[in-house]
């Protein structure tokens, strides 16, 4: 069992996470520098920490970090300065889906693919903006826009009644016409191919309804235990 945790960059997520039974996951979450979290775990259990948002750790917390540079079960094959956090939710997929190609989307501050192909060759994937910095965009860019929260809202061909609507009709529909359209060539290109949707907004754009696409909430922490595993139990 290890303590599991995500510094991103809206949110700590902290999980607690058997070996014997990796599905049984237990997460917390957390404002972004709130380490009160520290004082109430387990001392005596492993932690590993995905420090996506490069914040600074309390001393408790150093030398725990998962890097590139730590023992993957995988071969890196694209760039090095993938972030940490889609290598470890696709270690976490692979969890899931033990053998064949998978690809991970990840649906939170940013919106990220990640590949990992049959043959264990990690190869990344687009990034683009995620749901709510799309609509940040706009206000910040755009001074007559309003700010907004995140609304799903599909595309209507009829149009758009407001201002408003329209700006929650184009970055969900936008956002999800990209993800589809990931999806559409990664198909295309592997046959049998497994997707998971994960991140903070992953339940509003996850297909679970369709074959092969599959909801996870809990990917990077699934990963966290794995690296862990494969470090110490080589």
């Amino acid at each position: 069992m290890i303590w599991a945790v995500e510094l991103g960059n809206t949110r700590t997520k902290v999980s607690f996470v058997k070996a014997e039974d990796a599905n049984a996951v237990e997460t917390q979450f957390f404002a972004p520098d709130d380490f009160s979290w520290l004082d109430a775990i387990d001392p005596n259990a492993p932690i590993r920490v995905a420090n996506t948002a490069r914040r600074n750790l309390p001393p408790a917390l150093l030398g725990h970090q998962v890097t590139l540079d730590a023992p993957w079960p995988f071969t890196l094959a694209c760039a090095p300065t993938i972030g940490v956090d889609r290598c470890l939710a696709a270690l976490g997929a692979r969890q899931l889906h033990p053998k064949g190609p998978l690809a991970v989307i990840s649906c939170g501050t940013c919106l990220t693919g990640t590949l990992l192909d049959g043959n264990n060759f990690l190869k990344g994937g687009p990034i683009s903006p995620g749901w709510s910095m799309r609509l940040k965009a706009m206000a910040h860019f755009a001074p007559a826009l309003p700010a907004l929260e995140p609304v799903k809202r599909p595309f209507y061909p009829s149009g758009s009644v407001s201002t408003a609507e329209g700006m929650h009709e184009g970055a969900y529909a936008g956002m999800q016409a990209e993800i589809d359209h990931w999806i559409a060539g990664w198909q295309q290109e592997f046959a049998g191919i497994a997707v998971f949707i994960t991140g903070g907004d992953g339940p509003a754009f996850a297909k679970p309804y369709e074959s092969g696409i599959f909801a996870a909430s809990n990917l990077e922490a699934l990963g966290l235990l794995a690296q862990y595993l494969y470090e110490t139990h080589p």
